[in-house]
């Protein structure tokens, strides 16, 4: 005689994932009884009613049984896992307390989406667009556009079981977006193919002409003005080296007829310094030096000015 509910729980795994089982109803086990986890009609795993466990040889290491809640943890799941897993209490009759329809599944292949354009033009669009799997599975579907909306043909989303029990899909999303899906029950994998960049007549590219000839008076024009810089900076430099050169030349004339032309005044006339009248300029202080000297007697004349200067500094 069994007991229990009769439902049987779909349960999907990845390959290579861990599997958890749970019981649906409390275990209570009394003298003589046992609770058991099963796989098809194999024994994984034994408790009795003293508390002693068994695990059944292929499932050590693979398994792990939790004894607050008698669950069962199944590690590294591969596609021979699947199939009927059942918990149930084992005396005067069968007490199922769980009951599970595994199928361990690979994870979906990564899905393309490929773009045919059939017209195009500023205002409308008209394409098909073909998902493809890694696998050798495809699917597409036609969409046509204008500027505001896109429709899919062939009434709306399209999809198709593949051999291997995956889904592929290919539908419209979003208004301008097309989505392609490759799913199973514990993966998946989309592309996503945006209508406008393949629609309504995109800008053609200027001509190369047109972008070298703008480039080329950039550079003729840097060159002009580098080179105005650098005339103007010349001439700067050239009239300040000539206002250096013409003041030198000046100041050194000067001190030269100051210091020859002051000093033997004072020392011919050293009593006679307040009544003599000072010189207006070099040229009267020259002049007075040689009224003097004709005054004491000296006819020699001087060759020049310049001599007659040198000669009284001499003195």
């Amino acid at each position: 005689m069994t007991n229990g509910s009769d439902t049987v729980t779909p349960v999907f795994v990845q390959k290579g994932k861990d599997l958890l089982l749970n019981v649906t109803a409390p275990v209570k086990l009394v003298k003589r009884s046992e609770f058991k986890w099963q796989f098809k009609d194999s024994i994984i795993f034994r408790l009795f009613d003293d508390n002693e466990t068994i695990i059944i040889g292929p499932y050590h290491g693979r398994v792990e049984i939790f004894l607050q809640n008698h669950s069962l943890l199944l590690k590294n799941v591969q596609q021979a896992d699947s199939g009927r897993y059942t918990a149930a209490v084992f005396g005067n009759e069968i007490n199922y307390v769980g009951k599970y329809s595994v199928t361990v599944q690979d994870p979906v292949s990564l899905v393309n989406g490929t773009v045919d354009l059939l017209s195009n033009s500023s205002d409308s669009c008209n394409l098909t667009v073909t998902c493809s799997t890694q696998d050798s599975h495809h699917i597409n579907s036609t969409f046509r556009c204008d500027t505001n909306t896109c429709s899919q043909e062939e009434g709306g989303e399209r999809s198709k079981v593949t051999t291997s029990g995956t889904s592929l899909r290919v539908y419209l999303s979003k208004g301008f977006s097309v989505i392609c899906n490759h799913s199973n029950q514990v993966s998946s994998d989309e592309h996503i193919t945006m209508i406008r960049d393949f629609c309504f007549s995109n800008p053609a590219p200027e001509p190369r002409s047109n972008i070298i000839i703008p480039s080329v008076a950039v550079i003729v024009t840097v060159i002009l003005v580098l080179v105005i810089i650098y005339i103007g900076a010349a001439f700067v430099r050239h009239r300040k080296k000539g206002k250096h050169e013409t003041k030198d030349k000046e100041n050194t004339l000067y001190e030269t007829v100051q210091v020859k032309s002051v000093n033997p005044l004072v020392d011919q006339n050293p009593t006679n310094d307040a009544a003599a009248p000072s010189p207006s300029s070099i040229y009267s202080l020259i002049e007075l030096g040689s009224i003097k000297s004709t005054e004491a007697g000296d006819t020699t004349q001087p060759e020049s000015l310049y001599a007659q200067v040198d000669k009284s500094a001499l003195a």
